[in-house]
């Protein structure tokens, strides 16, 4: 049988396949089974050719095992391929007059999963009628929304399919264009019942849809124009769907009930809906939300108690247009009775101060007046943030999957510690824990896409297995079956011209970048030290999480280098120095003095600022330089000035780029732009290279932007510029990979907590202003905590925030929204912060912007929450400004007139 399956295949002989299948019985299909399988994988290999790329088997080939696939498999062998057997119809009718399988009946009612299937709605009502498939409600609502013609062949498509349409439409490709023009008609001709439509249409908002199919409802609703009489007696559906997720569904609910306002609407009904409608983060909720309530108001008379309690929530949005709206629909329609002041009295806090005059006979107690609280003091290594020590063996091979799932994490420089200190302490009982450790290994490093150093990790770990193979065969028999699989795989992809070798010795793996080739020579020299025994600690091993090292045991490692009379390696020492925690160095010092001697204790009183310049024996240029630029990146220092590093550009030393915000007209894509000058440096021969060397150089590669967050926290600038430069010169990007890279970028940030540079400033002012919610989230947790730390320069933060903004490089909402919702009424620090940071960006502006007033608005609230005045410079600003009609109110209040 196989010989006679390959035979077919081999010479594509497609006519023959289902003869010969028909002639077998079930188990002899089912042992044909593996042999499909293989052929499958060998057919489907890639040929790569210099243009493009094509798979070994030809068209023929592939259907030939499509068909022998969906005859012999099961289910679950046959997987889910919705596409390729059924692209020939002719061919997928025959197979199934003789030979339907099972299973096909569910396999085509989970087809509502597929994003793309080679059959159709008409296709299912065919097989339905032979009875090959039973379908289910669903598959039959999702099939029909992609078919929108020949509604008329089959009655029930009408009378039943369209309304299971309704409850289950396509979730891949929710309507095609055509359905909008063709319901309206199909209404209009009485062939689709008019109020069970728009009945279903209202239903739709509370049905989990996406927001397109949600939103395709809603418009639908609207096009038909439903009556007064007819939105009456919808009434239940229509208050149901204000408790839609989908803000279209609700705004376009609040518009059609604002038509029966003064009908026989259901106050009662509706005020149970109102709290989470006024307490909405859309803003159009919120409006529209008061708008229905001032309009019930104005047309009904009713109990004033009932819609107004619910008001009250209202003042949780901190927008002044909001507050001042529901203030006035209080004043007018609502008496002051204890019940309402009880509900005012839980937002007191939340009400700002210009609309606080308008409730005077509401509010009984007097705003909160908040405490300044005392600056904390952050240390960067504490007995909190101690990452813990592997104790054995034992400890190390449960802790190098970890170090596996998370290579970027701290996780690293502790498996690679313990490696060291415990690679040869093993025993033929202990050594059998090293297969699990093995195997993931291996099937880490055999996927295609694997960050680099889980590349090294994977790989330290193959050849350390392979080594204690050689010395325990019997205990891991199993080793070498698991490599040979990986090896095979490895091979095989070795054949594309752009792949980076991954498996074997060390000193063979590729490396892309010049930052990996830095990961690399590590990895080498960490490969050496096992193989040869070599105990004496690695010195950038991280002490503190996320990446600090503590002082007191840098000077305690080099003491054992130097009683030993052994030199570090190059990139491990300085890789050790910046990553020392310099803010609490006292006990160091002490330490340095007593212990060491020569070169290293010059070098460490020099980097802990005991002595305020070089002194001493310049051994080793690269461990002062690095030294330097670690302890203070902005200072040259003259002793340097031989060391042979004058070609690497001074930006990447002191981490000063030039940057500015341009007007981009001549691009209506990317209007203004953040400019942002990285100089190009392609890493020079020499004998001792900076480490920082290797990172700057190659400037597209961003993968390693967080190994360069963590190899360098004392200066990351170089790192920042770089996610600036590729991810942040425009604020709409909306790509993924760039999303996560700046997200991942600013909680490293966050982390790291230490006092911002010039390029901290230049990403933090600019991803205040990002398009996504969870970045801006992270840039206001990072100034709340640089504020209560007072470590935060609010008036270089504002500059920066305010050049962006006075060429309008991403919308003042952004902005305004961060300030209300997470950075207003912390604490007194953090508004009197808040005053100086707003002060600084509206001195950058020039021409009022849009939203200069929501702007304003909030740097009025401050201003009276700490009871201060505008900046003397503001001021000016501000009777320029008043000259423009939408300003003048907000800055004659800030002008005190």
């Amino acid at each position: 049988m196989k010989e006679r399956l390959y035979e077919i295949l081999n010479e594509e002989k497609v006519h023959e396949i289902i003869p010969f299948l028909k002639e077998l019985s079930v188990e002899e299909r089912k042992t044909l089974v593996p042999s499909i399988k293989k052929m499958d994988r060998e057919i489907s290999k890639i040929v790569m050719t210099k243009n493009s790329y094509h798979t070994v088997g030809s068209a023929s080939q592939h259907s030939i095992i499509d068909i022998a696939s969906f005859v012999c498999m099961d289910k679950k062998n046959f997987g889910k391929n919705y596409w390729s057997l059924f692209r020939n119809a002719e061919q997928t009718e025959q197979i199934l007059e003789w030979g339907c399988p099972d299973w096909f009946s569910d396999f085509i009612n989970e087809s509502v999963e597929a994003e793309f299937t080679a059959f159709n709605y008409q296709d299912i009502l065919g097989w339905t009628e032979k009875g090959y498939v039973e379908p289910r409600p669903e598959l039959l609502g999702h099939h029909l929304s992609n078919y929108p013609s020949d509604l008329d062949e089959y009655p029930e498509t009408l009378t039943t399919h369209f309304w299971y349409l309704c409850e289950f439409p396509s979730k891949s490709l929710p309507f095609r264009k055509e359905w909008f023009p063709l319901v309206q008609k199909l209404v209009a001709e009485g062939k689709i019942e008019r109020k069970r439509f728009l009945k279903e249409c209202l239903l739709a908002s509370n049905r989990n849809f996406n927001k397109n199919v949600t939103g395709w409802f809603m418009d639908a609703f609207t096009a038909l124009k439903p009556t007064e009489s007819e939105l009456l007696e919808l009434q239940d559906e229509l208050l149901a769907g204000l408790a839609s997720v989908q803000s279209k569904a609700v705004n376009t609910i609040l518009t059609h009930l604002k038509k029966m306002a003064g009908g026989n609407i259901k106050t009662e009904e509706l005020s149970h809906y109102l709290p989470n409608l006024l307490s909405s983060e859309v803003k159009t909720v919120v409006i529209s939300g008061l708008s229905l309530t001032e309009k019930i108001f104005q047309r009904k008379r009713l109990d004033p108690e009932m819609l107004g309690m619910a008001l009250s929530t209202a003042f949780v949005s901190k927008d002044d247009g909001i507050q001042t709206k529901a203030a006035k629909i209080i004043l007018k329609y609502i008496p002051p009775s204890e019940n309402i002041k009880e509900a005012l009295s839980h937002y007191s806090d939340n009400i700002l101060t210009n609309v606080r005059p308008l409730l005077e006979k509401y509010i009984v107690e007097k705003q909160h007046e908040l405490e300044a609280i005392s600056p904390e003091k952050l240390f960067l290594t504490t007995e909190e943030n101690k990452v813990k020590v592997l104790e054995s063996f034992e400890d190390l091979m449960f802790f190098l999957p970890l170090a596996m799932d998370d290579p970027y994490s701290h996780n690293c420089d502790i498996a690679l510690d313990g490696f060291i200190r415990f690679a040869n302490e093993v025993d033929a009982e202990s050594v059998k824990l090293i297969e699990p450790v093995f195997l993931k290994a291996c099937k880490t490093i055999a996927k295609w896409e694997v960050p680099y150093l889980n590349v090294l990790l994977c790989n330290l770990i193959i050849n350390y297995g392979l080594s204690l193979l050689e010395k325990y065969p019997v205990q891991l028999k199993n080793l070498e079956k698991i490599y040979q699989k990986t090896k095979e795989e490895e091979d095989a992809r070795e054949a594309y011209s752009n792949y980076q070798k991954k498996l074997g010795s060390m000193d063979q793996v590729g490396a892309e970048s010049p930052a990996m080739k830095a990961f690399k020579e590590i990895a080498i020299f960490i490969d050496q030290k096992i193989k040869l025994g070599d105990s004496i600690p690695l010195l950038f091993t991280i002490t503190h999480s996320p990446c600090w090292i503590s002082p007191v045991t840098l000077v305690e490692k080099l003491e054992i280098y130097q009683n030993k009379n052994i030199e570090p390696n190059h990139l491990d020492l300085q890789l050790a120095l910046q990553r020392c925690a310099l803010d609490n160095t006292s006990e160091a010092v002490k330490l340095a003095q007593e212990k060491l001697k020569g070169e290293y204790k010059d070098l460490l009183l020099f980097f802990f600022g005991k002595n305020a310049t070089p002194k001493g024996k310049f051994n080793h240029p690269s461990w002062w330089m690095t030294a330097g630029i670690t302890r203070s990146s902005e200072t040259v220092f003259k002793e340097f000035s031989g060391f042979g590093y004058d070609s690497i550009p001074e930006e990447f030393l002191s981490g000063d780029y030039k940057w500015k915000t341009i007007d981009n007209k001549k691009n209506s894509y990317y209007p203004v732009e953040l400019n942002i000058v990285i100089p190009k440096y392609h890493l020079e021969k020499r004998k001792e290279p900076l480490f920082v060397e290797y990172f700057v150089a190659g400037q597209k590669e961003l993968s390693e932007i967080p190994a360069l967050m963590w190899c360098f926290p004392n200066t990351p600038a170089n790192a920042l510029a770089k996610v600036i430069k590729h991810c942040l010169f425009y604020s709409g990007i909306a790509e993924v990979y760039e999303r996560n890279l700046v997200l991942n970028t600013s909680q490293a940030l966050y982390q790291i907590k230490k006092p911002l540079d010039k390029m901290g400033n230049l990403f933090l002012g600019t991803i205040f202003l990002d398009s996504d919610k969870t970045i801006r989230g992270t840039a206001a947790e990072i100034w709340l905590e640089h504020v209560s730390c007072q470590m935060m320069d609010n008036m270089e933060l504002g500059r920066v925030i305010g050049l962006h903004e006075k060429l309008e490089w991403a919308p003042v909402k952004r902005l305004t929204d961060l300030m209300q919702n997470h950075m207003l009424n912390v604490s007194k620090n953090h508004n009197i912060a808040l005053e100086e940071l707003i002060s600084s960006i509206l001195l950058q502006m020039g021409e009022p912007v849009t939203n200069l007033k929501k702007l304003l608005e909030v740097y009025h609230e401050v201003i009276a929450l700490n009871q201060s005045e505008a900046h003397t410079d503001v001021i000016i600003k501000l009777n320029d400004w008043k000259e423009n009609s939408s300003l003048k109110k907000i800055c004659n209040l800030l002008l005190k007139k």
